[in-house]
């Protein structure tokens, strides 16, 4: 599909099931859920290891996150860090179940917005919830399994003739686990997400790509920005940081959507023609 007819049946997509919208509902349900996750994978992560560990590589998303969010997410983080339970209690195993079932709202919120986008039937309640919690539970392995992988490099590259490279090679390949760990998450949510029998999106999309892309783009710019010329406190006051925090997720819900979009656009196009009828239902 050429590039000129490929933007304007995006366009036509993201107006016609109002992505925009769709992403807002999103990201009001990742920051329902995103502490929730944060404290899942910690409490998960300190069964076996120091959860200090998710406290520092945090500053990974310094560049990304708006500067009064970050804020907000480190102090969180260090409070939750702060007071894990390391062990098999009872009460840490309910603390994280409770954790999982509330982080699960954002993972559910995204499958229904890529369900609306890529013309997918909403599942039913239990399906929904069964895999909405699977899929938030496979995340979190991977993002445990990328810790694990950002702890092992330096120890592993100590061992390599590197000289003065050496750190600037952990530097770069920390941020290659990074950017892998996010490739790797919407890989997973855009292949097991959408609810299309028979029609599931490859592992490695186009749509994948445009995500990435604009997802970092649009993060980088809004972080810059609001470090040097806006400040969400003055305006909201107490709330800012939140605020803050609820823009970011909502460009992020929008580069997720609008990749899913255009995996969408792709895979029409890649269909043979339909009648006049099965057009207006695949709309």
């Amino acid at each position: 599909m050429r590039p000129l007819p490929a933007i304007r049946e995006l366009w036509r997509i993201s107006a016609a099931r109002d992505l925009s919208l769709i992403a807002a509902g999103v990201a009001f349900f990742a920051l329902l859920a995103i502490f929730p996750a944060v404290a899942a994978v910690i409490a998960l992560w300190g069964f076996w290891a120091d959860p200090v560990v998710v406290q520092q590589q945090l500053q990974l998303l310094r560049e990304f996150v708006p500067p009064e969010a970050f804020a907000l997410l480190e102090t969180q983080i260090e409070r939750l860090v702060g007071t894990n339970e390391r062990g098999l209690g009872v009460a840490s195993l309910v603390s994280l179940a409770v954790a999982l079932w509330s982080a699960r709202l954002g993972v559910a919120a995204v499958i229904r917005g890529m369900n609306a986008i890529m013309g997918g039937a909403q599942r039913g309640g239990v399906r929904h919830i069964v895999i909405a919690l699977a899929l938030t539970v496979l995340l979190m392995a991977v993002a445990i399994v990328a810790l694990a992988a950002i702890l092992i490099l330096p120890v592993v590259l100590a061992f390599m003739p590197l000289g003065p490279l050496a750190e600037s090679t952990i530097v770069a390949a920390k941020w290659g686990v990074a950017v892998g760990t996010v490739v790797v998450g919407l890989a997973i949510l855009y292949r097991f997400g959408p609810n299309l029998p028979g029609r599931r999106t490859r592992w490695l999309s186009p749509g994948l790509g445009l995500a990435v892309a604009l997802w970092a783009a649009a993060s980088v710019a809004l972080s810059r920005f609001l470090a040097n010329f806006g400040n969400y406190n003055e305006v909201y006051g107490s709330i800012g940081a939140v605020i803050a925090l609820l823009v970011w997720f909502y460009i992020s819900a929008y580069a997720v959507l609008l990749g899913a979009a255009f995996n969408r656009v792709l895979r029409d196009s890649a269909m043979p023609p339909a009648s006049d009828e099965a057009s207006e239902a695949l709309n």
